[in-house]
């Protein structure tokens, strides 16, 4: 064989061992954030016991004017915004990571997961993060499903809230208020996720940072059929496959970094379908 066809196959046979040995080398860990902020901890293949719904019925706007805004969602219909405010240093200041050596040792106040008569609990953030972020059971009643959103100490977590740019829309009459909130996913089949069941309020914005959140929505004439005390999971488990198509809410998956508008006295209900960080203005 000609000296260069032997380098040739000494090559071939090099290039073949390096592909074999990266094949059988362990992967590379992911990094800490990997888009997720470090907060996705389920197992290697593990999926979410709640898929997104089949077809979002709440409209999508990028780069939606005020006039827009007010003209056809502020007082008749949600929306999800995209693309309005750039708050990328507020994500990641909201990693696992930057939150736990920030605000580990800040008492937080939780809330259960019903829809009226919170009972309240405080307790280190970051207890919360490392002993309460995890499936429960899918028997477990509202009453007994703590949740960190809102009740937020302002004084304590301003250096945080300092960096979020809300969306720049406002209703006459009105003043912002934040809510912040950590909420576990929805888990495998044998875990109920948290969110909050179907209530009603003022108006208001809600961001995903990271994590998926899903959303149900009822216009304020309608009522929606549900158990004050089951928490949502519950009811897309036990009420919703029996809705007939006219009695079902508006419904959407909120990816992060876009935000859901509602208008004054609609019925929502959450359902987290990731471990998500959140943040709420209120327009009150």
């Amino acid at each position: 064989m000609p000296r260069g066809g032997g380098l040739m196959a000494s090559g071939a046979r090099l290039q073949l061992l390096l592909a074999l040995w990266m094949l059988a080398a362990p992967a590379r860990p992911v990094a800490a954030d990997a888009g997720d902020g470090g907060w996705q901890r389920r197992g290697p293949g593990a999926a979410a016991a709640v898929a997104e719904e089949e077809r979002c019925a709440v409209e999508r706007r990028a780069d939606l004017s005020y006039s827009e805004f007010v003209q056809h969602y502020a007082f008749s219909r949600p929306v999800i915004l995209q693309r309005l405010t750039d708050n990328s240093r507020f994500r990641a200041l909201c990693s696992r990571e930057k939150l736990l050596a920030s605000f580990g040792d800040s008492v937080v106040r939780l809330s259960t997961a019903n829809t009226y008569s919170y009972r309240k609990v405080d307790l280190p953030f970051q207890e919360y993060v490392e002993h309460l972020l995890h499936p429960q059971d899918p028997t477990s009643l509202g009453n007994d499903t703590l949740y960190f959103f809102g009740d937020n100490n302002f004084s304590e977590w301003a250096s945080l809230f300092q960096h979020y740019s809300p969306p720049p829309f406002s209703l006459l009459g009105t003043t912002a208020a934040y809510s912040f909130g950590v909420a576990a996913t929805a888990g495998n089949s044998t875990g109920a996720g948290s969110g909050v069941p179907f209530h009603w309020h003022g108006p208001g914005f809600s961001e995903v940072v990271y994590g998926r959140k899903r959303w149900f929505l009822y216009p304020p004439e309608k009522t929606p059929e549900f158990h004050p005390n089951k928490t949502t999971l519950a009811w897309l488990q036990d009420v919703y496959p029996a809705l007939a198509p006219s009695e079902r809410p508006l419904e959407c998956t909120v990816q992060a970094g876009e935000v859901l508008y509602f208008p004054d006295r609609w019925w929502h209900a959450t359902l987290n379908l990731d471990t998500s960080v959140f943040i709420s203005t209120f327009l009150s």
